[in-house]
């Protein structure tokens, strides 16, 4: 197949990701986002038996599955599927091959991460679905529940978008990235959102925060300490800091030079 003649950005990322799909480490992604929805259907069992009051079950929702999906699901995804973009391909030495066929650097990245955000896109918008369906099961007649649906997965999409953007730039820039990124998860993301004041702005789960529609009492503390920025310029500002970290590891994956040894 030529990739002159056709859109090279569209041939690697229809490529990788059907191949994405095949990768052992897809089924332990796929588990791990299963796990948020046994806890939920548990919930809804119980609360039918009888062991749980009437409505826990969407508490449960409130208080423990957005916690689950947005600080933890979501930035773990992102942060596994955006650091690989580059470093699987040193890691099985198929970088050459990428980068002297007759493509662009930047077809090559951005293909690349188009299957990956749509991978971890279907992960996470599959499970959170159900989860949902679950928790408000009985208020599916209510227009309410679908629009309460339809911003948490947009939220969601913008909060992956951002984040798998942001750790593409770590993968394109070293290789030991996975490290960096687990502690800009479970350390400057998890404690800087609760500094009061201006502070929380300089952490991406914050503008993520300020567009879920969670209700006074609920959320527990996922919104704790939250001093909300209006929604739309949360939508801008994820949008925004997602292209430029998506431009930024462009411009890194076009003009570094990648050592291909083991010692890389």
């Amino acid at each position: 197949m030529n990739m002159q003649t056709q859109n090279p950005t569209r041939i690697i990322f229809a490529s990788f990701f059907k191949s994405g799909f095949k990768a052992k480490r897809m089924r332990v992604f796929i588990l791990l986002s299963l796990i948020p929805v046994v806890l939920m259907l548990a919930a809804r069992v119980m609360e039918t038996a009888g062991s749980l009051a009437a409505n826990d079950s969407a508490d449960f929702f409130a208080n423990v599955m957005l916690v689950l999906y947005f600080q933890l699901l979501i930035p773990v995804l992102a942060l596994f599927f955006g650091s690989t973009i580059v470093n699987e391909e040193l890691d099985n030495k198929t970088l050459v091959y990428l980068t002297t066929v007759p493509v662009s650097r930047r077809a090559v990245l951005l293909g690349k991460y188009l299957a990956a955000f749509l991978q971890a896109a279907l992960l996470v918008g599959g499970g959170f679905l159900l989860c949902f369906l679950a928790a408000a099961f009985t208020r599916l007649g209510q227009a309410a529940a679908w629009e309460e649906l339809a911003v948490f997965l947009g939220t969601a999409l913008l909060a992956l978008f951002c984040y798998s953007a942001l750790f593409t730039i770590a993968g394109a820039f070293m290789k030991k990235s996975v490290l960096i990124g687990l502690f800009f998860v479970f350390g400057w993301e998890s404690v800087v959102q609760y500094f009061p004041g201006i502070t929380q702005k300089f952490t991406i789960i914050h503008w993520i925060k300020s567009l879920l529609p969670v209700l006074p009492g609920q959320g527990g503390f996922l919104i704790f300490q939250l001093q909300p920025s209006p929604a739309l310029e949360s939508v801008l500002m994820l949008l925004g800091a997602g292209c430029v970290f998506l431009f930024l590891a462009v411009f890194i994956f076009e003009r570094k030079e990648y050592i291909l040894s083991d010692n890389a």
